[in-house]
Order: C-alpha cells, then structure tokens, then sequence
C-alpha cells in the first residue's frame, strides 16, 4: 500500500564547525556505487542560523525532496543520513575543500557501498555580481529579511513569493534558484525586485506554522516597509506568487494598493481539492491501481475531515499504524531486525506523516477559496500561468475555474498555458517531481516571455 501523505519535518540538529558547514552549503550531485551501477543522487545542503541540514532527490528511486539530517561536521569530516523505510541511510564522507568534492561510504541496512558528491555552481548571477542590498523589514511578526535589487532609475518594483514548505529567499528546489534566476532575468529587462526568506527561515524571523491570512498580513507590512523607503524608485508594486504564494498575494492584494499580480502555477482551487488531484495524477503517471488510488482518497478524505472539524486524531493514527505494520511485516527479516524498535519506528513514522496536516498552516490552506478572493480583485490587471505538464498544480482543471471567474467583465485575469512546462517553469518530459533535478535550472523561454509581455504593461 502506498502511503500518499509526503510531508518534510523539522527537528533539532546539533551545533557544527561554522566555517566548514558554511562552504558545505548548497547544491551537490553525485551517486552511490551499488554492485557496480550508479545510483544517481542531488543534495542541498542548507547552513541558516548556525544549523546545517538539507534535502536529498535520488530520481532513478522516484524520491524527491526528502529530509537531510547531518550529524557532524568538523574539519574535513561530514556525516549525515536521511530516513527510508527500512531505517537511516548514512552518509559518511571526507570534504576536500580544494576540489569541492565529498567522498566517502554509503551505509544502509548493514550493507555498504562507495559514494562521491561534487558541489556545484549556482543557477543565475549571485547576488553580489547584481549589487543587491540585504534588507531588514519590520512586521508584526518579526523581522523579514531579503534582498532588494533597484533599477538606477524609477521602476516598477516585482516582488516574490515562495510556494509551500519554508522556503529561502531564492526558493532553491532540487538545485534551481527560481527567485534568484528570476530576479536576474527582471533586472536585465529594466525591472526591479525584492525576494525574502520565509518565516523562522535564513535570517527572517517569526512562527514557521503561519496560517495563509497571516502570511499575507507579513506581505502588507512589507508592501508598507518598501513604499515608505523607497518611494521615489518605484512606479508600481507587482506581486509574483508561485503556488500558494499566488493565494498569499491575492489576500494581501485585498488590503493594500497592488498595480499587478502574476499567479506563478497557482492554485485556484481549494487546498483539499488540489491535493485530490495530485494524487489522481500522480497515480495515473506511476500506473498505481484505481483499487489502491481510491483507498489513498478516501484515507485523505478521513484527514481532511478531522482538520476542518477538530476532532480526535486517533482513528486515523491508529489506522496509519496498521498500514505500516502490514507493509513492514512483508519486508525481509533482516530489514526488519534493521528498523529496531518497530512500535517505535512505527510512532516516528506516523508523526512525520501527520506533522503538516496538524499544522495551523494545512487547516487554512484546505479551507481558503482562492476564487472567491481573486473574485474581489476588480481593479488588478492580474496573469495566471500553468505549466501543461504540472503534476503539482494541475492545468486543466485550474484554467477551468480561472475561465469562470474571468467571464466577470469586471475583471481583468488573463491565462498563459507553457508547453511541455512543469510546476517550476521548465522544459520538462513527465512534469513529475523526481524529474526536477535532472532538468535544466532554467526556465524556458515562453515563460520568461510570459511575465515580460505582462510586466511590460506598467
């Protein structure tokens, strides 16, 4: 049985060496020697705050985007792991700092085989070859921080914000600064730009598990901050939201005075029916049974439920509990033996599945009606732009409700449809997440045509 709830979590990683964990940080590929193939591996590593964690994508498994822990760095020494099925696999390298390389053994139920990372150059100019300036914003909710790229002379002024999870400034996904290569790209086409990190994220303050409206009041004091200091460089705010960052724009764009707004692969449907269609789709790409798919949407249903009434988590945990049992028990015995305690193991893998729908977060996004919001928009030149092959935030079934709502002669929505495009804009095969990695970090052309066509207007 397929578990379909893939959520990230958060613990406390321990202190490490600064100067090494700081020029570990970025993005590294790789593989993993395994009976003389390769298994083919990209990690970003993430050093904010005095803590180095990170996330690893291994496409030839279809796992994307799962959590790093990393447990010692010091001097030339780095060990870290990541949790599979059958307990941690761990990483246990040597850092040569003069080739920007980490070699060392891979360890993961008892067996052991060679691994080597390279580290790689970032996506798009950096900030300090475009000049941008580190800024501090105020909010209610504590500081934001971000980097403010201006034209020399008056312009309008784009600023970013970063879909779902905690995201930096740049919004790195499997190696690609989309933010970071976008602002680029806006620079060089006379526009300029401001990009933060998320909350509790890099050097941004405040509560990491922030509802949608709470964002978007973070988003209004921002908007107050720039306009109040930077007033004689700015001819207009226009507001890029990809993914839920299009819901977090649209709600800020009720309370304060936005000339444009572009949804990014935004959702237009409710949160719980996006989630439906991504496990229709994705179970339709990896020719996952209708049998197996129905129980996976009906389990969800159950979540769904629980969270917008309140009630006892126990039924569903309990449930849970049983699905992994029944999953582990087919398991050989040495992989077994390998989990440990397996009521234990049991118990960390239900919190880590349940951690986001609990969350203040999950409850707004499966509640907000996005187009009951953008409804209200009347006086916003706005741009939706889908990706054909977005598996996260389906096309068709978007552009559907967008045509609905536009038919309001009051309102000014335009759609753009990218072909052969992903959820991140670029020139993609399937469209699906494991393919993220082995992509170009960059976006294609039509895209980037898209946003100018409609930035061009201010």
């Amino acid at each position: 049985m397929q578990i379909f709830l893939f959520v990230l979590f958060l613990l406390a990683w321990p202190d490490h060496h600064p100067q090494t964990a700081s020029e570990i940080d970025g993005y590294w590929t790789g593989a993993i020697e395994v009976y003389d193939q390769e298994l083919n591996i990209q990690i970003t590593f993430s050093f904010t705050d005095g803590i180095l964690d990170g996330v690893i994508d291994i496409p030839q498994q279809d796992a994307y985007n799962l959590p790093v822990e990393v447990l010692e760095v010091e001097e030339e020494i780095i060990t870290f792991q990541f949790e599979t099925g059958t307990g941690p696999a761990v990483f246990r390298g040597r850092w040569d700092a003069d080739n920007n390389t980490i070699e060392g053994e891979f360890e993961q139920v008892g067996e052991k085989f060679p691994f080597k990372l390279t580290k790689q150059r970032p996506s798009g100019p950096t900030g300090s070859q475009l000049f941008e300036e580190e800024i501090i914003v105020p909010t209610q909710a504590g500081q934001i921080s971000g980097n403010l790229l201006l034209q020399e002379n008056p312009a309008p002024l784009v600023i970013m914000l970063s879909g779902a999870g905690s995201q930096d400034r740049d919004e790195n996904v499997a190696g690609f600064r989309l933010f970071g290569t976008l602002s680029a790209e806006l620079f060089e086409s006379g526009f300029s730009s401001f990009r933060f990190d998320d909350r509790g994220i890099g050097q941004s303050q405040g509560e990491e598990d922030a509802t949608l409206q709470e964002l978007a009041k973070d988003l209004v004091d921002i908007m107050d901050y720039l306009k109040s200091n930077h007033e004689d460089q700015i001819t207009g705010l226009v507001l890029i939201g990809h993914n839920q960052g299009g819901l977090v724009a649209s709600l800020a764009a009720k309370e304060s005075d936005v000339s444009g707004l572009i949804f990014m692969a935004s959702p237009f449907l409710r949160g719980d029916e996006i989630i439906k269609e991504q496990i229709r789709l994705i179970s339709e790409r990896r020719d996952i049974s209708e049998e197996v798919m129905q129980v996976n949407l009906d389990f969800q249903n159950r979540i769904f439920e629980v969270v917008r009434t309140g009630s006892d988590w126990d039924e569903v945990e309990q449930d849970l509990a049983q699905r992994l049992r029944a999953q582990i028990d087919q398991l050989p015995d040495q992989q077994r033996e390998a989990l440990g305690d397996m009521d234990g193991f049991i118990q960390s893998q239900i919190n880590r599945q349940l951690s986001t729908a609990k969350s203040r977060w999950f409850k707004s996004l499966i509640e907000l009606e996005p187009a009951d919001v953008i409804s209200e928009l009347k006086e916003i030149q706005m741009l939706a732009v889908f990706g054909e092959k977005d598996t996260q935030v389906p096309a068709a079934s978007n552009i559907e409700v967008c045509n609905q709502i536009s038919s309001d002669p009051e309102l000014d929505l335009d759609v753009v449809v990218i072909d052969h495009a992903n959820h991140l804009f670029q020139q993609a095969n399937t469209g699906m997440p494991s393919e993220y990695g082995m992509l170009g970090r960059e976006f294609t052309d039509d895209f980037i045509n898209a946003v100018l066509n409609f930035l061009n207007k201010f």
